[in-house]
């Protein structure tokens, strides 16, 4: 009788162990994942800008978070919170932007312009674009794709070959080396220096060269990839005139008007094809100045003017903020930028008009926009004014990377 209590009361413990061992299962996968959605609540806000993809496993009682991050302070806070909260949690995730997993810059873009898409599928959103020889931070890879990150913090999924791997020495070689960008809107390196010849390929404005000799009228150059070609020299500049470049009002209106009619497109960043935004980075990056990418980003930079749609104290160059004012019941919403080009006028890539193109804001000219004073938020000046996401391009990181100082 004593024998058969005492197993009854073994089998009873080791009931209760295992029942108190299923709630505290259950209580850490419910614990880890309420964690983790709050974190990527406050961490993920900026799918253009941040990756998160993690999650909770399992396996004989012991936990794990794995995965990967982009962000320092989501991998900070979340394995402050795993330590403080749910210590048996083992904290697996990578954060692949640390220096020791991919090193600040590591790749080119090796084609004219690539696109960066939301998801590894051609099918997916296209976020922005980038131009050959820019400078790229190349993630991590997957069935023949390559996860981005671009200067202006962007990330993006493009075709593998689109991006030519730089190990430690060939970024040396790429930074001492000679540079051009291309300064017409569109042009083509040929196989001699003779327009006549094969082309080799295409280029937009912004492209980046390295220059390897050069005859009269054309420099020799070299891909990324060591593919060569010629361009004429023409339509080149020294990429230090232009990264070093003291931007001016009417020289900022001429790099404007050379988009004059180019189609417009969601994403676009080239001369090929340009979004509202685009336009502006485009046209202050042949400029010598770096700003995001995003009109929505641009609008909390340089120095607000005014909020009124009049040309009254604006200058060339000024950006003009277009969208959904905010109200006690919901947020500002800015949906496009223009740029101010002096009496009266503003440039801007329109959606609805399909292209680039130049109005007025006097409502007795032909090329008035009507609704577009209601839709007007603010006026933000550039020129003259200084850090707030204003950014000389040899003070971004990652040009920093690829460029060499002057003497």
């Amino acid at each position: 009788m004593k024998t058969r209590s005492i197993r009854l009361i073994i089998l009873l413990s080791a009931v209760l162990m295992a029942g108190s061992c299923d709630m505290r299962t259950r209580q850490i996968i419910r614990g880890v994942n309420v964690l983790m959605d709050s974190l990527k609540s406050v961490h993920y806000e900026d799918t253009r800008t941040e990756y998160w993809e993690i999650s909770l496993f399992g396996d004989n009682g012991s936990y794990a978070v794995a995965g990967e991050l982009v962000s320092q302070k989501a991998y900070e806070a979340l394995d402050r919170a795993l330590k403080q909260q749910f210590p048996e949690v083992e904290n697996r995730v990578s954060l692949l932007t640390s220096e020791t997993v991919t090193p600040l810059v590591n790749g080119l873009v090796n084609n004219s312009v690539i696109h960066l898409r939301r998801e590894p599928s051609s099918k997916t959103e296209l976020v922005t674009q980038a131009l050959l020889g820019r400078p790229v931070r190349i993630l991590k890879e997957r069935d023949g794709k390559a996860l981005v990150q671009i200067p202006e913090g962007y990330l993006g999924w493009v075709n593998l070959p689109e991006v030519y791997p730089l190990d430690p020495e060939g970024l040396v070689h790429y930074r001492e080396a000679p540079k051009i960008i291309f300064n017409a809107q569109y042009g083509t390196t040929f196989s001699e220096p003779d327009e006549g010849s094969q082309p080799v390929a295409d280029l937009v404005i912004g492209c980046i060269l390295e220059v390897v000799s050069g005859s009269k009228d054309f420099h020799q150059v070299r891909y990324p990839d060591g593919r060569l070609g010629w361009v004429r020299k023409d339509q080149c500049l020294p990429v230090e005139e232009v990264f070093y470049r003291d931007p001016m009002p009417e020289n900022l209106v001429r790099t404007s008007l050379t988009f004059n009619g180019i189609p417009y497109l969601w994403g676009g960043t080239s001369s090929k094809a340009i979004d509202c935004s685009g336009l502006i980075s485009n046209v202050y990056f042949m400029n010598g100045i770096q700003l995001p990418r995003d009109a929505d980003q641009q609008t909390h930079v340089g120095r607000e003017i005014t909020t009124k749609f009049s040309a009254e104290g604006l200058e060339a160059g000024d950006l003009l903020f277009f969208g959904r004012k905010a109200t006690e019941t919901q947020e500002e919403s800015v949906t496009h930028v223009a740029m101010y080009m002096g009496g009266g006028e503003y440039i801007h890539s329109a959606g609805y008009r399909e292209r680039v193109s130049v109005n007025s804001m006097d409502s007795l000219r032909e090329n008035y926009i009507e609704h577009y004073p209601e839709l007007f938020i603010r006026a933000v000046r550039i020129l003259g004014e200084s850090g707030n996401g204003i950014e000389a391009i040899p003070e971004n990181s990652m040009y920093t990377e690829i460029i060499s100082k002057p003497e």
